[in-house]
């Protein structure tokens, strides 16, 4: 009579499975959350250790629990197989970051002037305003952000900016106008991340320039000292919208050179404007303040955050606005 011993089944690959089917969910109800702003940040980076750890647990369980059964026989290929999917997917954000952590320098805040950059709020209410320290790595880094010169007035490279901002979903927090045609213009946006989230601010300014306007723009994060390279592709993802926003709006209207001097391009004439192939992007002239604001602009006065103190001093060089003066 033969004695059937009862087959080894690996406990190990079962609690493997089961951590791993757990770290996924708790990932993605982090996101969910984070998206609809019922979590702080602070509280998704709890979240999200939390997952990342189970998806961990479970793709090393379930390598010990493979090798334990290749080596002594049993069942749990499953299971362990099972867990290290679910591990793995877990764990695909953090491959994907680490390799961008490689590929990118050390920063967080990119913008196009790296000499005067636009003010971006404070990350408190009443705080003072962020510094820019980067300057030195990023035009290393990144030596195709520059500021970028267009031949058309102020007022009409704002509208196609704010066209382009809504078309990347960005909110726009808080709005300087543009007034007369050769005025300056700002305005400043709150953009998201599309997986967990992560929400960073940006600034934008327009200025007048003997060829038309200037347009610098600055992207920062809001937590953590590396972006992974974000807001140098949302910078170039915007200039890139802004370029084919023009197209359509102007035809052929290449940007200007930085090096460019003003003498080696026609003027425009007072009141003149490029010929138009097609409708502008957006109304250019200044809304009446008393006009009701459109529900579905996306821009209503009452919902803008109050303006720094910064707004009310567009210029940088000798034209500056004194203190104390009356703004135009």
């Amino acid at each position: 009579m033969h004695k059937v011993l009862p087959r080894r089944s690996s406990r190990l690959a079962i609690l493997s499975r089961k951590v791993g089917r757990l770290g996924v969910p708790v990932l993605v109800i982090a996101a969910l959350a984070h998206h609809a702003a019922l979590i702080t940040t602070p509280q998704l980076f709890i979240l999200l250790a939390l997952g990342f750890s189970l998806g961990a647990f479970a793709c090393i369980g379930a390598g010990i629990a493979l090798s334990n059964l290749w080596r002594d026989g049993g069942s749990g290929w499953r299971d362990a197989s099972r867990a290290l999917l679910y591990g793995a997917v877990a764990l695909a954000p953090v491959a994907g970051a680490s390799v961008e952590l490689l590929r990118h320098p050390l920063l967080a805040d990119v913008s196009t002037d790296i000499e005067t950059p636009p003010a971006l709020p404070p990350l408190v209410p009443g705080g003072a305003l962020r510094p820019f320290e980067t300057g030195a790595l990023q035009a290393e880094a990144y030596p195709d952000l520059v500021s970028r010169r267009f031949r058309i007035a102020p007022g009409e490279l704002h509208a196609a900016a704010l066209n382009v901002a809504g078309r990347m979903g960005w909110t726009i927090t808080a709005e300087l106008p543009p007034g007369l045609p050769d005025e300056p213009t700002r305005f400043q946006a709150e953009a998201k991340s599309l997986l967990f989230g992560f929400r960073d601010d940006i600034a934008l300014r327009i200025q007048p320039d003997p060829v038309g306007a200037r347009l610098d723009i600055r992207s920062a994060s809001r937590y953590g000292r590396h972006d992974l390279g974000a807001n140098a592709r949302r910078i170039r993802a915007f200039l890139d919208g802004l370029d084919a926003t023009l197209l359509e709006a102007y035809g052929v209207l290449e940007p200007v050179d930085d090096d460019v001097e003003p003498e080696d391009l026609p003027l425009l004439a007072p009141g003149e404007a490029p010929r138009r192939q097609g409708p502008p992007p957006m109304p250019a002239s200044k809304p009446d303040a008393e006009a009701d604001a459109d529900p579905g602009s996306g821009t209503d006065p009452a919902r803008l955050e109050e303006l720094p103190e910064d707004l009310s001093e567009i210029y940088q060089g000798d034209d500056a606005v004194p203190p104390g003066a009356p703004a135009n």
